[in-house]
């Protein structure tokens, strides 16, 4: 019997068997997604779209090549992309990659080499959710995503000797010639990042519920639980490490992001296929870099968290948030409808 097919069994018996649990989590994922993923990342999402289709990134070649080739070996009109991964979230890097290689400014093997290092969380989940709301100290979120930035800039630049048989060469390239106007390029990067967005969310809510599944199997075991929490989906690793007080680890769960993130990344990357060991060796490696940068950070600042934190901070109001959330989604949907309309 085909593996997809003993996966889909299983996955049904384990909703069915537990369903309480499931609802439990795909509801916890449901308001992760209203209160964190949606307003700090839908922005970026479309930023990293338009900043291709709207010719920008052709305008900023001339500047970054001068730090983008020597440092990761890859064209100038990548720099907004590398950027966009530091500061805009886990999977906006990979869309920005892919718009890039679908308006043909980049090729295949160039946007392989950019897609293994452009990877990281940004300021709205680090400084906000992480440092603000779980630990009441954003200081510590700062820290993180510092740490985070230098493991990006070393990882791209060691990965341009790993992947040195990869030239920064796109004159084989034919162009996409097409000019579309301002107001074509905010429309057609919104409808991609609603898409990406809707995409994003399934994801999150999906493992969400299986994370609450394994929490009730192993509610004994709060060790081998928060493995498989840091394993599998950042936002829960990340409130429990956070409540536990272990920043190190906190660090680790960010930096690493999780199988969820991991999936979140392939799919924006469209069709380009990427090895997947090396995706995850470098996430570990990412995670373990952005801890040791976080232990320097914090030790060097002398950054301590207020003896009163607790996870308990991390609630939001949740109603606006929410509401404005499903309200955004609703809209995003009539939008694509109407525009498809428009088009025929």
């Amino acid at each position: 019997m085909p593996f997809k097919i003993v996966a889909l069994i299983v996955m049904i018996t384990i909703f069915l068997l537990f369903s309480k649990e499931t609802t439990k989590g795909a509801l916890e994922g449901l308001l992760f997604c209203g209160n964190v993923l949606i307003p700090s990342l839908f922005p970026f999402m479309v930023i990293s779209t338009f900043v291709v289709k709207s010719g920008i990134s052709d305008y900023l070649e001339r500047f970054a090549k001068y730090i983008t080739v020597p440092l990761f070996g890859v064209s100038g009109k990548c720099g907004m992309t590398v950027l966009l991964s530091m500061i805009g979230g886990y999977p906006v890097g990979a869309k920005g990659i892919y718009a890039l290689y679908e308006s043909k400014q980049i090729d295949i093997d160039n946007a392989k080499k950019l897609a293994y290092f452009s990877v990281g969380a940004g300021p709205g989940f680090l400084i906000t959710f992480v440092g603000t709301n779980l630990l009441d100290c954003p200081s510590v979120g700062v820290c993180i995503l510092c740490s985070q930035i230098l493991s990006i800039i070393i990882l791209g630049f060691v990965n341009k000797y790993i992947f040195r048989n990869i030239k920064e060469n796109n004159s084989n390239l034919e162009l996409n010639s097409e000019k579309i106007s301002f107001a074509q390029a905010v429309v057609d990067s919104t409808i991609s990042g609603i898409y990406s967005m809707i995409n994003m969310c399934g994801m999150v809510i999906l493992f969400s519920a299986i994370l609450g599944v394994i929490g009730y199997l192993l509610k004994d075991y709060s060790n081998i639980f928060l493995f498989w929490e840091i394993f599998l989906e950042v936002t829960n690793a990340s409130t429990d490490t956070a409540e536990n007080g272990n920043i190190l680890l906190l660090a680790f769960a960010t930096g690493f992001g999780g199988v969820c993130v991991h999936f979140q990344v392939f799919q924006a990357l469209g069709e380009i296929e990427i090895n997947k060991g090396i995706f995850f060796l470098y996430r570990i490696i990412q995670g373990l870099i952005t801890c040791g940068f976080t232990f320097l950070f914090v030790k060097c600042f002398n950054v301590a968290l207020p003896v009163y934190s607790s996870v308990k901070n991390s609630n939001f109001e949740l109603s606006t948030s929410i509401a404005g959330s499903v309200m955004l989604i609703i809209c995003g949907l009539c939008f694509l409808n109407t525009f498809k309309k428009y088009n025929h």
